[in-house]
């Protein structure tokens, strides 16, 4: 499970990329996703950019990850979030939004 998983994080120290920790930064909310904002991000007209305390539960390419409100700076931190959170780190991922299967449709895409 993704707790598993910071939990050896944890007991082991293994260094941890700073996206995976909170820091603010600029992003967009679309349908209830907050979104990283960068020079390619194209918004909507009815959006504006703004700047919260976020971090990201799993990374992928810019366009496809979606962060988390998060105030974790350590990874005991992060372990407590992941124990606390009632969906999957899936629900951050712009990629599984199209349908049920764009993941897989992606996969045999050769997206991967």
């Amino acid at each position: 499970t993704e707790a598993d998983v910071w939990a050896y994080i944890l007991a082991e120290k293994i260094e941890v990329v700073p996206l995976y920790f909170s820091q603010e930064r600029e992003v967009v909310v679309r349908n209830g996703m907050i979104i990283p904002v960068d020079e390619q991000t194209q918004l909507k007209p009815d959006e504006s950019v703004e700047r919260m305390k976020i971090r990201f539960r799993s990374l992928g390419c810019m366009p496809c990850t979606g962060a988390v409100r998060s105030e974790a700076l350590h990874v005991e931190d992060v372990l407590k979030e992941v124990i606390a959170a009632k969906k999957s780190e899936r629900e951050n991922r712009l990629i599984d939004l199209g349908s049920d299967a764009s993941m897989e449709t992606k996969k045999r895409q050769g997206y991967f």
